[in-house]
């Protein structure tokens, strides 16, 4: 599995001959590296953690009808086909999709979630993180997110080794509450900050988060667009 940082929360990954994206915000990202635009097209599979508009993203336009598979909760899955996005995967929390020898799984976030459709702001189900599972790979990203308790849950279920964690402040956890999460609940060989320096308003730095970690080892701070091998 390679992976590689789209600014914001969003990434691409590569597991095999499959091509993965997770929350793909391109458009008014400002962090969006231009070398990945011809490697995001026609994925095989985008995973929605939620349905806010930087998570959402360009997800319906890189969409391929004949390709692509859409992953998310099951509102914003029925928002999705009501767009005439036929090849959607609606799950909930807890519930797993298994497709050859991928499986993504939804588990608890603690975050708002809306879908802003034109001039309407709808209900998006339930936030939510992602486990993926490829061969002996665990990778958990974990939505927009507050620190909870049955984080201890997700390790001893899934014991995911590569943690993709928002550390952004204001609208998810802070670089501190981000270290405590990692410290406290997780065994992960390695880490990389997301959910950071898009906008003025999530100003956290993954300099202040390094500085609490004890793993300070396992963290990866990716330009965008860097490609790194887990």
């Amino acid at each position: 599995m390679k992976l590689s940082w789209m600014g914001h929360s969003g990434f691409l990954l590569v597991c095999g001959d499959m091509k993965i994206l997770i929350d793909p915000f391109v458009n008014g990202n400002a962090n969006f590296p231009e070398s990945l635009r011809s490697e995001i097209n026609s994925p095989d599979y985008i995973l929605i953690s939620h349905g806010h508009p930087d998570h959402i993203g360009d997800s319906l336009s890189l969409y391929n009808p004949d390709k692509t598979k859409i992953v998310s909760n099951i509102e914003i899955c029925t928002w999705l086909m009501s767009k005439s996005i036929s090849n959607c995967v609606p799950l909930n929390i807890g519930g797993s999709f298994v497709d050859k020898e991928i499986q993504i799984t939804l588990v608890e976030a603690i975050h708002s979630s809306s879908i802003v459709s034109g001039e309407q702001v709808l209900y998006g189900g339930l936030a939510a993180g992602l486990i993926i599972k490829y061969k002996e790979n665990v990778l958990y990203h974990f939505g927009d997110t507050e620190i909870f308790e049955n984080m201890k849950l997700i390790e001893k279920r899934f014991k995911p080794q590569i943690g993709l964690i928002p550390i952004g402040d204001t609208m998810t956890m802070s670089p501190s509450t981000a270290a405590t999460a990692c410290n406290d609940f997780f065994n992960f060989k390695t880490i990389i900050p997301m959910h950071y320096g898009t906008f003025p308003m999530i100003s956290g730095s993954p300099d202040e988060f390094i500085k609490l970690l004890r793993n300070k080892a396992a963290v990866k701070v990716l330009k965008p667009g860097e490609f790194l091998e887990v």
